[in-house]
């Protein structure tokens, strides 16, 4: 779905809040997780192409297991390969910038250091 009419169709233009002149946007209107539909997938996999950085506000509904199902959805999950997943899920790295004294420690958690690596990378605040 490259067609930005049928992306209007599927997540109307005014639901597309560009956050600056070039990169990012807010997408209103859309409850994440497994089950939207895959005109929906289309449409946010354009609109993450477009924006290159998209936000969902008030996504409280989403556990892990329910971001894991909806990332899936986005494309192969590509674990950490130098870390564990959270437990109970396939891929979650827990980011906690209170483990580091206050400030976030870890680079490269998207794994772009790696070969192969992946499409795109989800993050969920839980706390923020």
């Amino acid at each position: 779905m490259s067609n930005p009419v049928l992306v209007n169709l599927t997540i109307p233009d005014s639901d597309v809040v560009p956050l600056t002149s070039r990169v990012g946007a807010e997408i209103r209107g859309v409850r994440l997780g497994g089950d939207l539909s895959d005109a929906a997938i289309a449409a946010i996999n354009q609109l993450l192409l477009k924006h290159k950085v998209i936000f969902f506000r008030g996504q409280e509904h989403l556990d892990d297991a329910e971001q894991e199902l909806f990332a899936r959805r986005l494309g192969d999950l590509v674990p950490h390969p130098t870390q564990g997943p959270a437990a109970g899920t396939a891929s979650i790295l827990n980011l906690d910038s209170g483990r580091g004294g206050g400030r976030a420690d870890q680079w490269h958690t998207d794994v772009t250091f790696v070969d192969a690596y992946p499409k795109f990378s989800v993050l969920r605040g839980v706390v923020i």
